[in-house]
Formats: C-alpha cells, structure tokens, sequence
C-alpha cells in the first residue's frame, strides 16, 4: 500500500545529463556564431579599406590634373620623391610617381597579401594581382585593389571614374 505513496521527487541523473548535453550543444553553437561574426566583421573591414583606397588614388589624380590628362596615373613607378614634400615642389610625373608609392604603402601596410594598380583600362572589371589586365585604352582609369583572405584566395575592389 505504501508503493503507491512514494513518487520519485527531482531530477534523475540522465536528466540531468540530457539537459547538460543540451545547454552545451547550445553554447558551442553561439560560440561558433560568434567566431563566423568577428571572420565576416573582418572581411568587411578589409573590403571597406580596400574601397577606401581605391577612391583615394583617384583623388590624388584629380587633385593633379596635369599628370591625370598626360597619362602619368597610367601605371606610374611606384617610387618616393623627396621634392614632392619640400617647398620647391616636383613636376607633375614626379607627383603620380610619388602618390603611387604612398599609396601602395597604404595597401601593403593595411591589406594582407595586397596589391594595387591604377590604369586606363577600356574594361576595368578584370585581372588578378599578377596580371593586372590593363589595356591603357579608353578613358576610364581603374584603381584595382586586392588582399588575400585567410584560405588563400584573392578578393578584389575596382573603382572607376572617367576623364
């Protein structure tokens, strides 16, 4: 008579075991929606960045209209000139030059694996870091900008404008 009193009160241990195995499931998944977040929060960063300097060349060639119009900013040396930052000033080919090594510096510095050109190019939506693609015919100047995303493949930003 007294067996039918005595009901099993709390939890039992595979219960128990149930709900932690649950709550753990739980937690490794918002710790991998967490780890996903931060990756793409990054990939965002550098696409922005990437965007960023791509405007930045192309203002730099606005803001030397000469150099722009003769063609300099058609993939121009990648080389500092000291003259650019004294009084006297440097000449207009000096000028795309020296942008395009401060530039370039930016890139490198910020943009793992990165690599920039800027160029006439008729059909801007193309090449990769080793083969830019640039066919100097047109008036469209592309600044092509690339960086390497952790599994090694090649990510790519053009900004164009036209003379």
């Amino acid at each position: 008579m007294n067996r039918g009193l005595h009901k099993n009160k709390g939890f039992t241990l595979i219960e128990i075991l149930v709900a932690l195995l649950i709550l753990t499931i739980g937690l490794l998944g918002i710790g991998g929606l967490q780890t996903k977040a931060q990756q793409y929060g990054r990939y965002s960063y550098l696409s922005t960045q990437a965007t960023v300097f791509g405007h930045d060349i192309l203002e730099r060639a606005r803001a030397n209209p000469k150099g722009l119009l003769s063609g300099f900013y058609n993939k121009p040396n990648n080389q500092q000139h000291a003259s650019c930052y004294s009084l006297t000033g440097c000449s207009v080919q000096e000028m795309a030059e020296n942008d395009m090594y401060e530039w370039h510096t930016k890139i490198t510095s910020t943009l793992p694996g990165g690599g920039s050109v800027i160029c006439l190019d008729s059909t801007p939506n193309d090449g990769t870091p080793a083969e830019t693609a640039c066919d100097g015919l047109g008036l469209i100047y592309a600044a092509k900008v690339w960086w390497k995303l952790p599994d090694g493949t090649d990510q790519r930003v053009v900004i164009t404008t036209a003379l």
